[in-house]
């Protein structure tokens, strides 16, 4: 149960890291798609060459949230993995325990 829980946190913060690494600033994609970005947004990702609004700005404009986020998604991803590892072994154990059949 742990390990799906680590799982589903690391989705969520990969779908939050993966845009942010990629996040312009808004001089940089009003230079590159004229007419399309609002001059108040914080920043921008674009999207299959649609840009969009990214509140929480570039990785140079909020590196200690990055960092957290990033942060998160390691530790999630190890603690899936540390799941499997771990129901691998049990069933492994249990094998060796009863023996062959």
């Amino acid at each position: 149960m742990i390990g799906v829980a680590c799982f589903l946190v690391a989705c969520v913060a990969f779908f939050r890291w993966a845009p942010w690494t990629t996040a312009i600033t808004v001089e940089q994609a009003t230079e590159m798609y004229p007419g399309l970005v609002d001059p108040n947004w914080r920043a921008v990702t674009v999207n299959h060459g649609q840009p969009s609004e990214w509140r929480l700005g570039t990785v140079a404009e909020n590196p200690s949230g990055f960092a957290a986020c990033s942060a998160v998604l390691g530790l999630s991803i190890a603690g899936f993995l540390y799941c499997v590892y771990r129901a691998h072994d049990g069933a492994r154990r249990a094998k060796l325990t009863i023996g062959p059949m």
